[in-house]
């Protein structure tokens, strides 16, 4: 008789009958050929982009709305179908798709635009460190003029370089301007914040939102639709109860009608039945799979947190009073040892409060007598969480005490 228990989970693994057929269509990246109830929101960035299939630029847009309410998703099918369409037609664009927030750094969403545009097969590269953030910005420019590229520059969750950063956003919205002939850029900016704009100076704003499109979030009955469909792509016949397809809508519509996390829900609790060898997901696998996500929820928050706000995080960590001098003083030391520029402290104020919402950090404000009131402020999980969300990105590998 076998005890181990590893064999046995491997044995579990063959024998059971599995639920889920195609896993890529439960994953962050799949977007499907029809997005349900996007249609006008797809109608309008089609309509924005469309110009640039007769050579000429497509006015910038900004899309706003909460997580999950399918901001990518549309712009990923509007630009797919644009290529195939330029293509039928003989001309060529290029599409350049940047995550601000998982770039981390303003200079490495620069890099990625760099590879994406094909300059770094040739010419005058940017390199993955050691130059200048004009440098950088004018070797893409002067590129995209040269080859008279046309491009539309995607980037996704651009509120994380709002604020300090917007230089690289001003090149970008301004670039067209010194273009004599040929190349252009067309900008799209994704962003969660509604607020985002107020972040930006104005000169960037103005250039910026040409045209704006505000995705509201999905009802609970239209989560339950696009779960319905996604079951029929990604699961067998019947392994899934419409109980189960409900609750995760309902779970999700309470989280601001997420489609996302309807989705990673559907997910997690599909892998717990498979585990349990059961023949169809219920309810008790939607239920034990929202505990398993909370429970990795500090994780998965710092771990896809910006690099200021692991920096803020870091500091805290680090401080010995947590006091809002001492926090400030340790993450600008952080900063300037990954050479980068620290946000003003109103900023980072900001961000302690959005951690502090997130129960990753809590806060206090004492009195200092005639020297006035302090915020104070303590990391909310352990140090060994922080270290393990953070323990895969090289930049913080020895930035804890």
């Amino acid at each position: 008789m076998n005890n181990d228990p590893v064999d046995s989970i491997f044995e579990n693994a063959i024998n059971t009958r599995p639920l889920i057929k195609d896993r890529q269509a439960l994953t962050i990246d799949y977007v499907p050929e029809k997005l349900q109830f996007r249609d006008e929101e797809t109608s309008a960035v089609a309509q924005a982009v469309s110009p640039i299939l007769k050579g000429r630029r497509p006015s910038n847009l900004l899309l706003f709305g909460k997580p999950g309410s399918g901001k990518t998703a549309v712009v990923k099918n509007v630009t797919e179908k644009l290529i195939k369409k330029a293509k039928s037609l003989g001309s060529e664009i290029t599409i350049v798709m940047v995550n601000a927030k998982t770039a981390k750094t303003p200079y490495r969403v620069l890099f990625e635009i760099a590879q994406k545009t094909g300059l770094n097969d040739e010419g005058r590269k940017v390199h993955f460190t050691g130059l200048s953030m004009g440098e950088a910005t004018i070797r893409i420019l002067e590129f995209i003029q040269r080859k008279k590229l046309h491009v539309i520059l995607v980037i996704d969750e651009i509120d994380s370089i709002a604020g300090k950063d917007d230089g690289i956003l001003y090149s970008f919205t301004r670039a067209n301007e010194k273009m004599s002939e040929g190349g252009f850029v067309g900008l799209i900016g994704i962003s969660n914040s509604l607020t985002f704009k107020e972040k930006l100076d104005p000169r960037v704003t103005s250039s910026l939102s040409e045209e704006e499109l505000v995705f509201n979030p999905y009802t609970v009955d239209q989560l339950q639709k696009i779960l319905a469909d996604r079951v029929k792509i990604a699961f067998y016949d019947r392994a899934v109860s419409d109980a189960a397809i409900n609750l995760c809508a309902a779970m999700a519509g309470r989280d601001h009608g997420d489609a996302r996390k309807a989705i990673n829900l559907l997910r997690v609790a599909a892998e717990n039945a498979e585990m349990e060898g059961a023949a169809q997901v219920e309810e008790k696998h939607v239920k034990s799979a929202q505990e398993k996500i909370d429970k990795d929820l500090p994780y998965m928050a710092l771990k896809n947190s910006t690099t200021h706000t692991k920096f803020v995080v870091l500091a805290i960590a680090n401080a010995k009073t947590g006091n809002t001098g001492e926090v400030y003083q340790i993450y600008a030391s952080l900063c300037k040892s990954a050479e980068t520029d620290p946000l003003t402290q109103r900023r980072v104020t900001q961000i302690v409060n959005d951690l502090d919402l997130l129960g990753l950090v809590t806060t206090e404000v004492v009195s200092q007598g005639r020297y006035g009131r302090s915020q104070r402020m303590r990391v909310a999980v352990p140090v060994d969480k922080i270290k393990e969300a953070l323990g895969d990105d090289p930049s913080f590998a020895n930035a804890l005490l």
